[in-house]
C-alpha cells in the first residue's frame, strides 16, 4: 500500500471511530483480519472484530480514542494512542456508571488493500481495571 493509501484508511477508521460504530471499524479490516489485545484475546474475523468495538462503545457511549501520527514501514504501521471514556456500568465487571476511565497504549498493524489484517494492541489492562473500579488494590504498607 502506499502512504496514501494507508492513510485514507486510517481516516474511516478513525471516522468509524468518531461515529462509535462498531461495523464501520470492522468493515476497515479483511474479511478473515485478526485482532488481538490483552481485553479481548486474539479474535479473527470482521463478525468477532465487530464484537470486540460493540462492546467497548457500549462500555464507553462517550468512547474518545485517539491516536499520534502513525509510524510506518512498508504494510506495517505504529500507532500509540489514548483511550478516554465515561463508563456506562459495565465493563469486564460491575462499573459504577459515570466513572471516567483513561488509558494509553500502542497498536501494532499490519495492513494491505483489502483493510488491516491485523492488529495488535498493547496496554496496561490491569491498570485500566484498577482504574474503572473493577479491581481493587491495597496499597502497599
Amino acid at each position: 500500500m502506499t502512504r496514501p493509501e494507508i492513510d485514507a484508511l486510517l481516516a474511516r477508521h478513525r471516522a468509524a471511530f468518531d461515529q462509535r460504530d462498531a461495523a464501520a471499524l470492522a468493515a476497515t479490516h479483511t474479511d478473515d483480519g485478526t485482532f488481538e489485545s490483552p481485553a479481548a484475546g486474539l479474535v479473527r474475523g470482521r463478525k468477532a472484530i465487530a464484537g470486540v468495538y460493540a462492546y467497548w462503545i457500549a462500555s464507553f457511549p462517550d468512547i474518545d480514542f485517539t491516536w499520534s501520527e502513525p509510524i510506518v514501514d512498508g504494510d506495517r504501521l505504529a500507532l500509540f494512542w489514548q483511550f478516554r471514556g465515561t463508563a456506562a456500568g459495565k465493563f469486564f465487571g460491575d462499573v459504577k456508571p459515570g466513572t471516567k476511565v483513561r488509558f494509553a497504549g500502542a497498536g501494532d498493524y499490519r495492513v494491505s488493500a483489502g483493510g488491516i489484517v491485523s492488529v495488535t494492541h498493547v496496554f496496561d489492562f490491569t491498570g485500566a481495571l484498577v482504574n474503572a473500579g473493577v479491581l481493587k488494590i491495597k496499597p502497599a504498607t
